[in-house]
């Protein structure tokens, strides 16, 4: 296949995953809860071409703009020796599998270090990781959340300080102050064992709903996640529970 048409064939799937990122990911944020403590996650238009692992001379904004409508073209974006197309490729079709990631079960990763960067937090589901750092931006409370600021192609457990299981996830919409919707809860837990101050964050229908909640959304990791993940743990060991507060809110 020529560079042209290599080109051409990425454009062409980061439209559909720019799709994708926007109907599922975009004007949510998503309230992750382990070791007793939890942190909230934003996904930004302005972060979806840096996540591509592609380079392009347009502004993220026009990048992703061109691309949520379908006309980014392949003549707009190319590779390098630091962003390689088969690299860029595989992050790509991650990019597509990040609104599983960001509802399903996972992993909670903290004090990630890179070569070039570092984050707080991420997530993984053992094939790609998606990387956090704090933001700050105009009329939103100040430290109040995460965004999502690199997608990388490993599940980067030598590279964090701490592993721990994601017990919950919740969503809501942006224009809202309260959580709507129950993503995931791990087996054996509940709504009654998160932090008094997420409890507090639930909608009147969730609370209303709880019991009927616990058995609908309980699940377990699959064998083969199981598996894997204990392959890992065996590297390195999960952390095990502080003596924070379960009411302590991670800044």
């Amino acid at each position: 296949m020529s560079k042209l048409n290599d080109r051409k064939q990425a454009a062409k799937q980061i439209c559909i995953a720019a799709k994708q990122y926007k109907k599922k990911l975009v004007g949510k944020t998503f309230l992750y809860v382990f070791d007793g403590r939890y942190i909230e996650v934003m996904f930004k238009t302005s972060n979806f071409k840096h996540l591509t692992g592609v380079e392009s001379n347009l502004s993220a904004k026009s990048f992703y703009k061109l691309a949520v409508d379908g006309k980014l073209q392949g003549t707009q974006i190319f590779f390098s020796a630091q962003h390689p197309f088969q690299l860029s490729k595989r992050k790509i079709q991650h990019i597509n599998n990040i609104s599983n990631l960001a509802t399903s079960e996972s992993f909670l990763l903290e004090d990630i270090t890179t070569s070039t960067q570092t984050y707080k937090f991420g997530s993984t589901d053992l094939n790609f990781t998606l990387c956090f750092n704090k933001q700050n931006p105009t009329g939103i409370k100040s430290d109040a959340y995460f965004t999502v600021e690199s997608l990388r192609d490993e599940d980067c457990f030598d590279r964090s300080a701490n592993v721990y299981s994601i017990t919950h996830i919740l969503a809501r919409a942006n224009d809202i102050p309260i959580y709507t919707d129950v993503l995931y809860i791990e087996k054996g837990k509940s709504l009654s064992d998160i932090p008094q101050s997420v409890f507090s964050k639930l909608s009147a229908e969730l609370k209303q709903q709880s019991n009927l909640l616990i058995n609908n959304y309980k699940f377990s990791f699959s064998r083969a996640t199981q598996k894997a993940f204990a392959e890992k743990a065996a590297e390195k060991p999960m952390q095990q529970h502080n003596d924070k507060s379960k009411d302590d809110i991670t800044h």
